[in-house]
């Protein structure tokens, strides 16, 4: 048990991107907020008060409470390291520091690497698997049986359910992920995502985008602003901005959901159980009713109401023994 009052001063021995060296992410928590946590120390911008204590610079993440104890049943006089300094009456001798730190960028990396483990075996006592290589911030919510897989990056408020996998080097922010989805290389800002769907690999789900249960979400796909209903499929190569989906839409390959015509955003509602065919661009402000059909390769700039059948193309004109010519 520390008795001595300890103070943190905010010395930073190097900068990167502008960012104080105390202030760099160790994986949801900064130097300085993981040793004031720790310790129990105080953080002091001012002078400081007279008096015996032990003042140290924000450059030991990992140091603890039993360590510091250590280190003063060993020095009884007054020390300076290079971290801080303990002062205890009389003169000051050089000493050394009381734990390995953080006081240049090429440290930084062996700092990151301690709280990957660090993490990995929080998280592990709660029954989850986070692979070597992977990142996942101690404010992340992780349930039972998840394993988040190797070059996975999870920051923030994320939640994740339980037995759900995130794998092949995803990115997910501030994000909620329902019990037995699977993620695979994908990117998920501010987004959530229901029970037992699939995402990706290579989709891309931006802000205020809410997908339900029992869906798939494919490869290359990208989810703006968009509420997609339980057992939706939009299997690859879609985008969908703006949008309301009812249950068991599909959304086929190559369909856009135009959604900016330059001066405003609109938005597009598709009823349950619609089939939006592959290739279609749907022009907001626009509605599809209840299991609609909209044919490959149509453009929709009028609303269709429910069980509608909408094709929008110009038929093909066939030139026999053309295609010589014309190439040379």
């Amino acid at each position: 048990m520390v008795n001595m009052k300890i103070y943190l001063v905010k010395r930073s021995f190097f900068n990167f991107r502008g960012i104080q060296s105390y202030d760099l992410d160790l994986l949801g928590k900064s130097c300085l907020v993981r040793m004031r946590e720790a310790l129990g120390a105080e953080v002091v911008s001012g002078a400081l008060p007279a008096g015996e204590k032990l003042v140290l610079y924000p450059v030991y993440p990992f140091l603890t409470a039993e360590e510091v104890t250590r280190f003063l049943s060993v020095h009884t006089g007054s020390v300076r390291f290079r971290g801080g300094y303990l002062e205890r009456g009389g003169s000051f001798r050089e000493g050394s520091d009381p734990a390995d730190g953080m006081f240049a960028l090429a440290d930084y990396p062996r700092m990151l690497a301690a709280a990957e483990r660090e993490s990995a075996a929080y998280h592990a006592a709660r029954g989850a698997l986070v692979e070597e290589g992977a990142r996942v911030d101690l404010t992340v919510q992780l349930g039972r049986g998840v394993r988040i897989g190797r070059g996975t990056c999870i920051t923030g408020n994320s939640t994740v359910g339980e037995d759900a996998e995130i794998v092949g080097e995803s990115f997910v922010q501030d994000s909620v992920i329902g019990a037995g989805t699977r993620v695979e290389s994908s990117v998920l800002h501010h987004a959530r995502v229901g029970k037992r769907c699939t995402v990706g690999p290579f989709a891309r789900l931006r802000p205020a985008s809410a997908v339900g249960d029992d869906c798939r979400i494919g490869d290359f796909v990208e989810l703006k602003n968009a509420r997609i209903g339980d057992g939706c499929k939009i299997s690859h190569l879609a985008y969908v901005g703006d949008a309301d989906l009812g249950e068991r839409v599909n959304v086929g390959c190559g369909a856009v959901f135009v959604n900016y015509n330059g001066k405003r955003k609109s938005r597009t509602r598709v009823g349950i159980g619609a089939f939006i065919g592959s290739n279609c661009n749907l022009v907001a402000p626009v509605q599809v009713g209840d299991g609609a059909y909209l044919a490959a390769g149509t453009t929709l700039t009028r609303d269709l109401a429910a069980h509608d059948f909408c094709i929008g193309r110009s038929r093909e004109t066939i030139k026999k023994d053309r295609a010589e010519r014309y190439l040379k």
